[in-house]
């Protein structure tokens, strides 16, 4: 097996990246699409646990199998003109498989529908794009896991009081079913209500620190938190400490780092789902492979995930999510 060529791309310049990643891709010969896949990821940011462990996945799978890989991606996830221009230029590249994690529903599927009409097979990972095409769709199961942390939330609250929802990205369909998914689960309990007013972190812990701090002045009777991911669970979980507000509002959310252990631990988040980026980067490159050598696609794939409380987090299966290294 050869070993496969790795090269990373981050947002910046875009005249300067453009050339720089035309320059690469004639130098290592990508011009045989039966040799690359090109993972488009939302952030290439080194503060993003989840993603890392996404990439680490993408690049076992790509050793395993032989293939050239380029894994590409904006510094920040709001940054959808840098995403975009990623897209083009992985179209631009020929390879065999296109892998995009969609930081936006809407806003990328133009580009995606430009991946479909080329003839090279597309996958979307993590977050969908708003398209009639047939793909193939690697992720969680974003509703039927927030409903879970939902119920788990109110059992928490016995049954009774206000929630809300500090989001991290308006318009990623990862963020909007796992906001339907907490309703859903929160419904459930008759005394049970939900903020409407859902602020959006950007996928920034400071942004969402200062949003849940002005959040929980304009809604003082909320006593229970849900943030959907990493980052602005985190966020959360510092204002909620920096108030001295701990033995009162209850912490639930998406996504695991050590960070986050460490608030779960102190008993200030009180459950958090663990979902697996390793096995999502890992599967996404393994199906876009098997499509692009003729095999039919899969719809959607489900990666299954993990509900991690202040009880099962020192499990020795759970400290692999906690501990990158681990897994």
């Amino acid at each position: 097996m050869k070993k496969n060529k790795v090269s990373y791309f981050l947002g910046g310049s875009i005249g300067l990246l453009s050339l720089v990643l035309v320059l690469l891709l004639a130098n290592i010969g990508f011009g045989n699409r039966n040799e690359l896949i090109y993972f488009v990821s939302k952030t290439s940011s080194e503060n993003s646990t989840f993603w890392h462990s996404v990439e680490r996945g993408v690049k076992v799978a790509a050793d395993e199998l032989g293939v050239d890989l380029v894994f590409a991606g904006p510094e920040r996830e709001l940054d959808f003109d840098d995403q975009i221009r990623f897209v083009r230029e992985g179209i631009e590249a020929r390879p065999m498989a296109i892998i995009l994690a969609a930081s936006d529903y809407n806003v990328l599927a133009d580009v995606s529908r430009e991946v479909y009409d080329s003839g090279i097979t597309f996958l979307t990972v993590d977050s969908d794009v708003n398209i009639e095409e047939e793909h193939s769709f690697v992720a969680t199961d974003n509703v039927e896991a927030a409903r879970i942390l939902g119920e788990e939330l109110a059992e928490f609250m016995e049954g009774e009081g206000t929630v809300g929802i500090i989001s991290h990205l308006e318009g990623a369909t990862s963020a909007t079913d796992r906001e339907e998914g907490f309703k859903q689960g929160i419904s459930q309990y008759k005394n049970m209500k939900i903020v409407d007013e859902i602020p959006y972190s950007g996928n920034d812990t400071a942004i969402a620190y200062e949003k849940t701090k002005a959040f929980l002045e304009d809604y003082p009777e909320v006593t229970g938190l849900f943030g959907t991911n990493e980052a602005t669970l985190i966020g959360i979980a510092k204002a909620i400490e920096d108030l001295g507000l701990n033995d009162r509002i209850m912490v639930v959310g998406f996504d695991i780092s050590e960070e986050a252990a460490s608030y779960l631990e102190k008993d200030i988040i009180k459950a958090i789902i663990v979902q697996r980026p390793f096995n999502m980067g890992y599967l996404s490159v393994k199906e876009a492979y098997r499509q692009a050598k003729g095999g039919k696609g899969s719809g959607f794939i489900d990666v299954d995930v993990v509900l991690v409380d202040k009880d099962n987090m020192f499990q020795e299966e759970n400290q692999k999510f906690i501990i990158p290294f681990l897994e």
